[in-house]
């Protein structure tokens, strides 16, 4: 283990500034910051990483010391790229699990010997991979937060991948060519609004659809629809309906992951980017079958159970099972959004079921965890719908202030209010409840991963 700490007086508040290395076996080595203010406001916050991580986002954590909290990440031991998890189980596992654990034990240590206190509350913020950390800590270490944000969660990251390289194989022909350019794609996504319009999702002058669902036979209304416009080929009309559809085992017929949200098709890690020559977020078929493996032929069953064996121990975080969290007061807030094709919100939806029934339905369960679908929004703040929330209009758009109203107070967050800002001003907000609570309409769902995959 290795710590460097500086004082920074470029700021308005200075703090203290940590980078931490750690290895816990060969191959592996994190790197973490820790900034500690000299005005501690007595809280801990944890900030989670995106994508395959690898990097620390300084900038970020200095907003938060500023406001006087202490704040850390981890790069989570992927700082040299893909490359360094072929054959290396460390890495996995550092990805996976350890490395945002052991930041979380280093830095409540340095603020002990700082400030000669343990932190009152400590609270964990994670988004896509972050939103992976963020169940990973809840499921494996629930003494480690006192409250967790995950947003549009990657935790079911085996399948999650699958779902790339499916709509990747599916978008994308032998010779390389892709079904859709970036004008068709958009003319997609607008028939979507259109579709939905008119089939009673969304209010009136919404250019984005509230829930993408309307039934087991909404992918073959909505590809008639399309063939109705007169735009698309056959083939790609084929082609659409496999992405919809959703990744399955072609020897069992069990359903891998959910499909791509219909009206998601033109935002980040959408049609566009799984037509690029290599499907998005590809390192875990780098991890399992080398540096040179480019999916070509790749079997949807055996060799998803050769990754699936590989890696989903490591990096799934699928438990249901939240009782010690719960148990010492732990509150969790899941959100996702209804355009993301990033991490696409039925996987969300499914684990939120999956909590509830294990923790015998809402009424229990949302004493401690509540999940909302936020309107229009795709992987980031981005999308045709909200790219704010707060637990009032006026709140901090990371949900921290709801968060801590929850397990400071006890004041649990009965809706959240998604809000639309376009050039700075405020365009229009609306409650979203929390799904499976009263208020919260009730919706046939899609189809999800089988629960044979998961463990």
């Amino acid at each position: 283990m290795e710590i460097n700490g500086k004082v920074s007086l470029k700021t308005e508040k200075p703090y203290t500034r940590h980078l931490l290395t750690q290895s816990f076996g060969e191959g592996s080595e994190a790197v973490s910051e820790i900034l500690l203010p000299e005005e501690w406001n007595g809280i801990f916050i944890g900030r989670g990483n995106g994508g395959l991580a690898g990097r620390l986002d300084h900038e970020l954590l200095v907003r938060y010391a500023q406001e006087g909290y202490a704040v850390a990440q981890s790069d989570m031991g992927t700082a040299n790229g893909r490359a360094r998890g072929i054959g290396c189980s460390e890495v996995h596992k550092d990805f996976g699990w350890r490395a945002t654990h052991e930041m979380t034990v280093a830095a409540k240590a340095l603020i002990k010997e700082k400030y000669g206190r343990d932190p009152l509350y400590s609270y964990f913020i994670g988004a896509s991979t972050g939103g992976q950390q963020s169940l990973m800590l809840a499921q494996r270490y629930p003494e480690d937060y006192d409250g967790i944000i995950a947003g549009v969660p990657a935790n079911d990251r085996v399948f999650l991948h699958t779902y790339f390289l499916w709509n990747h194989n599916a978008l994308v022909s032998p010779e390389g060519k892709p079904s859709f350019d970036e004008a068709e794609v958009s003319c997609i996504t607008e028939c979507a609004v259109r579709f939905f319009q008119q089939n009673g999702d969304g209010q009136k002058g919404d250019d984005f659809i509230t829930f993408p669902w309307l039934g087991d036979d909404t992918v073959g209304r909505f590809i008639d629809f399309l063939r109705s416009e007169n735009r698309f080929t056959e083939d790609q009309l084929s082609a659409l309906y496999k992405v919809y559809d959703g990744a399955k085992d072609p020897k069992s017929g069990r359903r891998i992951y959910n499909g791509m949200p219909i009206g998601s098709e033109k935002f980040g890690c959408g049609i566009m980017h799984c037509q690029r020559e290599e499907a998005p977020h590809y390192y875990p078929f780098v991890w399992t079958f080398g540096e040179g493996y480019n999916g070509d032929g790749f079997d949807f069953s055996d060799d998803l159970a050769s990754v699936d064996k590989l890696l989903s121990g490591e990096l799934n975080a699928s438990s249901c099972d939240l009782t010690a969290f719960e148990s010492r007061g732990g509150k969790l807030i899941v959100f996702s959004g209804s355009a993301d094709p990033c991490v696409p919100y039925p996987d969300a939806i499914r684990y939120c079921e999956r909590v509830n029934a294990f923790h015998c339905g809402y009424e229990k369960t949302g004493e401690f965890f509540r999940y909302f679908l936020l309107p229009g929004r795709d992987h980031g703040v981005g999308g045709d719908g909200a790219n704010a929330e707060s637990k009032e209009p006026g709140g901090r758009w990371d949900l921290l202030d709801a968060l801590r109203d929850w397990r400071e107070k006890g004041e649990a967050p009965e809706y959240l209010t998604a809000k639309r800002y376009e050039n700075g001003e405020l365009k229009w907000s609306r409650r979203v409840y929390p799904y499976l609570s009263e208020n919260f309409p009730k919706r046939e769902l899609p189809p999800t991963c089988d629960e044979t995959f998961l463990k």
